[in-house]
């Protein structure tokens, strides 16, 4: 019920970078006094799923003798910390490629290898952790990759081989997939999972496409005949 002079309203989040006036004056009977300020999102932000932040009014009494002040809260009366909720968007792809080794022969025979590579892609807004492969046919080598940023990728982390038998030649091809799981943390949910199914890498083919090795076929016979 009296006027408050020489306000100053503090945040240590926004002074650093742009600091909040302060106000002459502010009787009762005045109209609230508005500051808007920016702030800018980082990534251990979008990590945390939220920004939570509180600021200070501070001023004086008309006798100059007692300090007015005021932590901010949600609404008039509360000392609540300010929560701006930052919605989070996982996702992460990965492309499987595959490529014979013949053995300097120029075609595929039983015992021949195929190497493949593995380029994961944060395709998501928050940070992964502990990502891992998965296939049930070919045994995966290193990893797991220990944190992977937004827009992140990765192909020389994982690498795998696998040993071409007779059924694969007599199909003229093998073919198979793998999952790459990533982890983060949601603020309600908490720990959580995002997975993704491996693709060829051909755009044309559309999403989540087996890995298809073609296997050239030589047929031929030999006759003696004595």
């Amino acid at each position: 019920n009296v006027t408050v002079s020489n306000i100053d309203v503090t945040d240590t989040m926004l002074d650093a970078v742009d600091p909040i006036e302060t106000i002459a004056t502010l009787a009762p009977a005045d109209a609230p006094v508005v500051f808007t300020e920016t702030y800018a999102i980082t990534q251990a932000d979008i990590d945390a799923g939220e920004v939570q932040n509180t600021a200070v009014a501070l001023g004086d009494s008309p006798t100059g003798t007692d300090d007015v002040t005021d932590t901010s809260g949600t609404t008039d009366g509360t000392d609540d910390v300010t929560v701006t909720n930052l919605p989070t968007d996982p996702g992460i792809t990965l492309v499987k490629t595959g490529v014979v080794a013949d053995g300097g022969d120029g075609r595929a025979d039983v015992g021949d290898t195929i190497t493949y590579t593995f380029t994961v892609t944060n395709t998501g807004n928050v940070t992964l952790t502990n990502v891992t492969l998965d296939d049930p046919l070919v045994t995966v080598t290193g990893g797991p990759i220990a944190s992977l940023a937004p827009g992140a990728s990765d192909g020389t982390t994982f690498a795998a081989s696998y040993t071409i038998t007779q059924d694969d030649l007599d199909a003229g091809e093998f073919e198979n997939s793998t999952t790459v799981t990533g982890r983060y943390t949601d603020p309600v949910s908490g720990p959580q999972t995002t997975r993704d199914v491996s693709d060829d890498g051909d755009p044309l083919n559309g999403d989540d496409n087996p890995t298809v090795t073609p296997l050239s076929q030589s047929p031929g016979l030999a006759l003696v005949k004595e």
